[in-house]
């Protein structure tokens, strides 16, 4: 269909136009060429619109501009609060191959099938003889992409209905990983079913909002980070999902009944802007740098109504010295005594300090639980349930 193919070359040159300081490679492209993506998309929705389309081959013409447009657009799940499948921005899915290193003749783990598109992305890169197996939770979104698979006779991707936070010991080890799904831990199979010098590509998610894209090479007991980039991703779902990583309400805090009857002082911080429209992206760093290095650190939200739209915000509840501080919009708030709110202020200044650092500025390594660990100057170990991250600063 000439139609298709004229969207699909518009769509890599302008994915070239965007990564132009590192071009995408020969290989990348080709594999992009042979394996369009409107034929893994039978029906989705944009974000922000609840309404479906179904694909089939008498619409096709009609959707092609928007199958082929450099966005994500939703696979499964009718709340926007709460996407659990999506088709990933396509420019930004052949950066990840190309930081991946696919090889002919590799074993790959996918964590998170989707549409099917970026395993058979991955399987085209390492065929004939490499081998792709992508684990996928949702049934519906698994039979989809497998039956996409036998349509396309694709033979060299298998798509397994299962929870990916185990792995998939059957089919490795592995010399390249990908989970297509944001992280909060490293589940301990991993350390197991990826090769020694494999490259591993993870999305993290921190506490304090934003996604980092980390590429991880696998050292004897450990993993280490290579490169890293912003990215967005939904949650991954199943056994290793954690409802503690979201923003919580601040009246869900047991002492917030009494703190609030109990304001110490308010003064104005404007982190360098003004008003609440933009204050998510003007705190993504010091909130990712706060959710490494400080303990006491949590995200709030108000929900939204009719009136007011959701909104996030931020602090540092100091449980012991009944102590709160509140970031919010062009304010800081106290409670309780100014502990909390001094604390806050010794670590903004030494966040300027360091260089006013995001979580894509760290370099981190992953270990086991229980490797036993010592952070040095300008290094901050995180313990999470079945690994734990160590994060560091080179000044």
């Amino acid at each position: 269909m000439e139609s298709a193919e004229k969207y699909q070359r518009q769509l890599l040159e302008k994915a070239q136009s965007i990564y132009y300081e590192t071009p995408l490679s020969e290989a990348t492209q080709m594999a992009y060429l042979a394996t369009p993506r409107h034929k893994f998309v039978r029906r989705y929705r944009r974000w922000g619109v609840k309404e479906w389309n179904v694909v089939n081959e008498a619409n096709l013409e009609e959707h092609l501009a928007t199958l082929y447009s450099d966005r994500a657009l939703v696979l499964f799940g009718d709340d926007d609060k709460d996407v659990p499948s999506t088709i990933s921005q396509p420019s930004f899915v052949l950066r990840m191959l190309d930081m991946l290193q696919l090889e002919p003749g590799q074993k790959v783990f996918e964590l998170g099938t989707g549409s099917g598109w970026n395993a058979a992305l991955m399987g085209h890169l390492v065929a004939p003889e490499g081998s792709v197996y992508s684990l996928e939770l949702i049934p519906e979104v698994a039979r989809t992409a497998a039956a996409t698979m036998d349509a396309l006779g694709i033979k060299n991707v298998n798509v397994i209905e299962a929870d990916a936070g185990e792995g998939f010991a059957a089919g490795g080890p592995y010399d390249r990983a990908i989970f297509t799904a944001g992280a909060y831990d490293l589940p301990r199979p991993f350390f197991k079913q990826i090769k020694d010098g494999g490259l591993f590509l993870i999305v993290i998610k921190s506490e304090g909002g934003g996604d980092t894209l980390f590429l991880l090479r696998k050292e004897h007991e450990y993993f280490e980070s290579i490169e890293s980039m912003p990215c967005g991703f939904v949650q991954m779902k199943g056994k290793y999902q954690l409802e503690s990583l979201k923003p919580i309400e601040l009246e869900s805090l047991p002492e917030w009944a009494e703190l609030k009857h109990k304001p110490v002082g308010t003064r104005p911080f404007w982190w360098g802007g003004k008003g609440k429209q933009d204050f998510p992206w003007r705190t993504l760093a010091i909130r990712s740098f706060l959710g490494i290095t400080e303990p006491s650190f949590r995200a709030f939200k108000m929900e939204s109504n009719e009136d007011v739209r959701e909104q996030y915000y931020f602090g540092l509840w100091d449980q012991d010295q009944k102590s709160l501080v509140i970031a919010k919009d062009d304010l800081i708030l106290s409670y309780g005594n100014f502990a909390a709110e001094e604390r806050l202020i010794k670590r903004l200044e030494g966040w300027l300090r360091l260089g006013m650092p995001g979580a894509g500025s760290f370099a981190l390594k992953i270990y086991p639980i229980d490797f036993p660990l010592t952070a040095n100057e300008n290094e901050w170990i995180v313990k999470r349930k079945e690994s734990q991250f160590l994060w560091s600063l080179k000044i």
